[in-house]
């Protein structure tokens, strides 16, 4: 699979995940493949103005996570949409995706967790491409909570029938 079409389907499973804090998903970029000029991706804006993304990358380690079963709080905008995408994939078992985990990328996330925490997200797919998406944040100008505002929020059983 080329990276567009890997971001074709997290860009929908985002916007069909009813997420209430996300306000608006759209791609940008232009790159066809993980690692070039123009990196490709989606962009997750939130009621508080910051944004995450997660566009096609290359890195030399990865170190697999179990994905949690609580999302990260709003102040771990990176950890937190790796982590959406890892419950929205798991929702939705894509047919065009063989599998996919939850990486930390060494030398990146908190200094006394680097290599540990969610960073992105390998996706192994049915064609036998492999590409990584690398989680990127930017904080907005409200500021994060501290605390998860939908604590309850709950993947929609409706994802898994895509």
């Amino acid at each position: 699979m080329h990276l567009a079409q890997v971001l074709d389907v997290i860009e929908a499973l985002v916007a069909a995940s009813g997420h209430p804090e996300i306000t608006a998903v759209e791609r940008y970029g232009h790159d066809l493949v993980p690692g070039g000029p123009s990196p490709a991706g989606v962009r997750v804006r939130y009621e508080s103005g910051a944004e995450a993304y997660l566009w096609g990358a290359v890195w030399p380690r990865e170190n697999a996570l179990p994905t949690p079963e609580v999302l990260p709080p709003p102040t771990r905008r990176v950890d937190r949409i790796a982590v959406l995408i890892a419950w929205l994939l798991d929702a939705a078992r894509p047919a065009a995706f063989r599998s996919w985990q939850l990486v930390a990328l060494p030398d990146l996330g908190p200094t006394d967790e680097r290599g540990k925490v969610p960073c992105g997200v390998r996706i192994d797919c049915a064609d036998g491409t492999s590409l990584l998406l690398r989680a990127t944040a930017a904080g907005g100008p409200q500021g994060d909570p501290e605390v998860d505002p939908y604590p309850g929020y709950r993947v929609p059983e409706s994802l898994g029938a895509s």
